[in-house]
């Protein structure tokens, strides 16, 4: 059962509820609008001005931000042109998995719903066409995100809001979370 960010109310979520207030995820979902395309077109000039460039010139990968941080060619769903879209991963079970903060909305997840076979990854020097997994099940997504949290603690505070101090993954409630956003698994092929 998927929840709809309109009928999602910042009002009615309670502490124990996940994403919160000054987190990514909870920004690009519960900001005005005027808000959000501030955000998106700061991280776009980044993005377009900065990081990729570096990232072609290989310079990215030499300072370790490879590790971290990949490269994500897609087929624009309306144009058609290749885009570049710098994303952070993290290895889970040994494959590629990536989290869209903005769920469907983010235009890099229509691009690859769009055009599933012209993804391309570029991690650090590597480069691979990688068969796309949307993780769609609840019960999985809860999964992930606890385990990203187990691992990363300080992505997790920043990406969800997460307070490692005063959260409990047995009660903090992830349902309204795991509805925001979209989880990738890229696998090798």
């Amino acid at each position: 059962m998927l929840i709809r960010m309109s009928n999602i109310n910042q009002n009615n979520m309670s502490h124990d509820d996940l994403p919160r207030s000054g987190s990514v995820i909870y920004n690009f979902h519960f900001q005005n609008e005027s808000s959000k395309k501030d955000t998106l077109k700061k991280w776009r000039k980044l993005n377009k001005y900065l990081v990729i460039p570096l990232y072609r010139i290989k310079l990215l990968p030499v300072l370790g931000f490879g590790k971290i941080f990949l490269l994500l060619k897609t087929k624009g769903w309306k144009s058609g042109k290749i885009r570049r879209t710098p994303l952070e991963y993290r290895l889970y079970k040994n494959e590629v998995i990536i989290f869209a903060a903005r769920g469907e909305n983010a235009t890099w997840v229509k691009n690859i719903r769009a055009h599933p076979n012209e993804v391309e990854v570029v991690i650090g020097f590597h480069t691979f066409k990688p068969r796309v997994e949307f993780v769609s099940e609840l019960r999985s997504k809860l999964k992930i995100m606890k385990w990203y949290i187990k691992k990363y603690r300080k992505a997790a505070k920043m990406l969800f809001g997460w307070d490692p101090q005063k959260d409990d993954l047995k009660t903090t409630n992830f349902e309204k979370l795991a509805n925001l956003i979209a989880i990738i698994l890229l696998h090798k092929n």
